[in-house]
C-alpha cells in the first residue's frame, strides 16, 4: 500500500528523534563512567550500539510501498562502520539484513546489495577520510548518505519495475539532513572529549613548569655539598679514612638531588590508564614531597597528618594530579607565608582527605563557579583548568570534592572515596577518627 508524505515525513523524523536519544544517553553513560580521559571506544561497544539503533529503526520504519520497507538504518550502519572499521562493519552489515530478514518481500534483495555495496565503500572510504577536516568528514558522510538513498530507489526501480519518485525525494532529503545532523553532533562531542583531554595534560604541564623553578633550590644544596666535599678531597688526597667518610656522603646527596629530579619526571610524563589499589597515606606523602621546594620558596609551612593506613581503588597517578593541582592553589592563596594542612580520616565507609590553607580565601559567588573552565582566582596568570580536571578525576574514582571557605580565613578542600575492599576495612579498624575542617 501506498504511504503518503505526511506519514513517511513523521515516521522518518521519529526514527532521527530515537536515533539522537540513544546516542545523548550513551555519550551521557560513557561521560558518567569517566572515560572522558580516554577517546578509544572498544569495538564491541560500538557494534552494540550500532545493532541496538538498527532493531529501532526498522522498527519505527515506514512501508513505502507493498514490500518495501523505508527507515533510517542506514545512519547506524554508517556511525558502526566509521568510529568501528574493520572489525565492526562486517558484522553489521549481517546483522542488518539478519534484522530484516523476518519481514521478508522483495526489500529484502535490495538490503542485502545495499549492505555488501556499502561495506565496500565505508572501508574504501574510512581511510582516507581520517586525515580530513572533521566538518570535511561530516560533508562526505552526507553525500555518502544521499548515494544511498539514490541507489535505494534507482534498485528497485531496475529490478522490480518500482516507481515512487515524489516519496523518493522526501526519504532522500530527511535521511541526508539527518546524516549530517548525526554526524554533526557526534564530531563535536568527539572535539569535545579531544580538548578536554589535552586541557587535562596542559594543566599538568602547567604545573609541572611552576614547579621546575622550585625544584632549583632542592637540587642546589645536595650540588654545593658534593662541591664542598670534593674540594676537601683534592686538598689532602692521602687522608683515606676522612676521605671516604666524605666520598660516603657525596654519593648519598647525589643520589638524594636524583631521587628529586626523578620524582619530577615521574609526574610530568604520561602514564597509562589504571585501576588499582591505591595507598592515601603513600600519595600524601609523594605529593608533599614534589609540593615541597614550592612552598619552601614561598615561606610556606606545610604539615601533613594522616591517621590511617587505607587505600582507594583508582589511579595512583590521578590522584597525585588532583593533590598537587589542590596544593599548588593553596600555597598560590597564601602570598605571605602561611600553613597549608594535608590530614585524612576515615568515617564510616569513606576516607576523606582535607587539604587546609591559611589564605585569602573565596566569597560564596566565586565557591559557586570553581571548577568553570576560564574561572581563576590568580587574575591572567591562571586558566581554571585545574580545579575543573580535579573534579573530574576524583569523580571518575567515585568521590566527590566540597570546598570550604571565608574571605580572609583560608579554604578547605575535602575529598572523599569510598574505601577500597568494603566492610572488611571498615571493620578492622576498631576506632574511627573524626577530624573537622578548620578554616583558621
Amino acid at each position: 500500500m501506498a504511504m503518503n508524505h505526511s506519514d513517511l515525513l513523521t515516521g522518518l523524523l521519529l526514527n532521527l528523534l530515537v536515533i539522537l536519544i540513544v546516542i545523548l544517553l550513551l555519550n551521557f553513560n560513557y561521560l558518567s563512567r569517566n572515560k572522558v580521559h580516554k577517546l578509544h571506544i572498544q569495538p564491541l561497544s560500538i557494534y552494540l550500539a550500532s545493532s541496538l539503533l538498527l532493531l529501532l529503526s526498522l522498527a519505527l520504519s515506514v512501508q513505502f510501498e507493498d514490500g518495501f520497507v523505508y527507515d533510517l538504518r542506514f545512519i547506524p550502519f554508517l556511525l558502526g562502520g566509521i568510529y568501528g572499521g574493520k572489525r565492526v562493519l562486517p558484522w553489521l552489515a549481517v546483522t542488518m539484513i539478519a534484522i530484516r530478514a523476518p519481514m521478508m518481500g522483495p526489500g529484502l534483495v535490495v538490503t542485502v546489495i545495499m549492505a555488501i555495496v556499502f561495506t565496500f565503500v565505508i572501508m574504501y572510504m574510512r581511510p582516507n577520510l581520517e586525515n580530513k577536516a572533521w566538518k570535511t568528514r561530516v560533508y562526505w558522510y552526507t553525500l555518502m548518505s544521499f548515494g544511498y538513498s539514490v541507489l535505494s530507489l534507482w534498485i528497485p526501480s531496475l529490478i522490480f519495475d518500482f516507481d515512487y519518485s515524489s516519496s523518493f525525494l522526501v526519504y532522500s532529503a530527511v535521511l541526508s539532513g539527518s546524516t549530517f545532523f548525526v554526524f554533526y553532533l557526534c564530531e563535536i562531542i568527539r572535539k569535545i572529549y579531544i580538548l578536554q583531554v589535552e586541557a587535562i595534560k596542559y594543566e599538568k604541564m602547567q604545573v609541572v613548569s611552576h614547579l621546575a623553578a622550585s625544584m632549583s633550590h632542592e637540587v642546589r644544596n645536595p650540588l654545593t655539598t658534593v662541591k664542598g666535599f670534593l674540594q676537601l678531597i683534592n686538598e689532602d688526597p692521602s687522608n683515606v679514612s676522612t676521605n671516604s667518610e666524605l666520598s660516603k656522603v657525596a654519593v648519598s646527596e647525589i643520589d638524594r638531588a636524583t631521587e628529586v629530579i626523578n620524582q619530577y619526571l615521574n609526574f610530568a610524563r604520561p602514564h597509562p590508564e589504571l585501576e588499582m589499589e591505591v595507598g592515601i597515606r603513600n600519595e600524601i606523602n609523594r605529593s608533599k614531597e614534589i609540593i615541597m621546594p614550592l612552598a619552601v620558596k614561598k615561606g610556606i609551612i606545610l604539615k601533613a597528618s594522616i591517621l590511617h593506613h587505607l587505600s582507594i581503588k583508582g589511579d595512583p597517578n590521578k590522584l597525585q594530579q588532583v593533590l598537587i593541582n589542590v596544593m599548588k592553589n593553596g600555597l598560590e592563596a597564601m602570598e605571605t607565608g602561611g600553613t597549608l594542612r594535608i590530614f585524612s580520616y576515615q568515617e564510616g565507609d569513606k576516607v576523606f582527605i582535607v587539604i587546609n590553607d591559611t589564605g585569602v580565601g573565596m566569597t560564596k559567588e566565586q565557591l559557586m563557579r570553581l571548577g568553570e573552565p576560564y574561572f581563576s582566582m590568580k587574575g591572567k596568570n591562571g586558566t581554571g583548568l585545574g580545579m575543573m580536571t580535579a573534579f573530574q578525576l576524583v569523580e571518575g574514582m567515585k568521590g566527590t570534592i566540597k570546598v570550604l571557605s571565608k574571605p580572609g580565613k583560608g579554604t578547605s578542600v575535602i575529598l572523599s572515596f569510598p574505601i577500597h575492599g568494603g566492610e572488611e576495612k571498615v571493620k578492622s579498624v576498631k576506632q574511627t577518627t573524626k577530624v573537622r575542617p578548620s578554616l583558621r
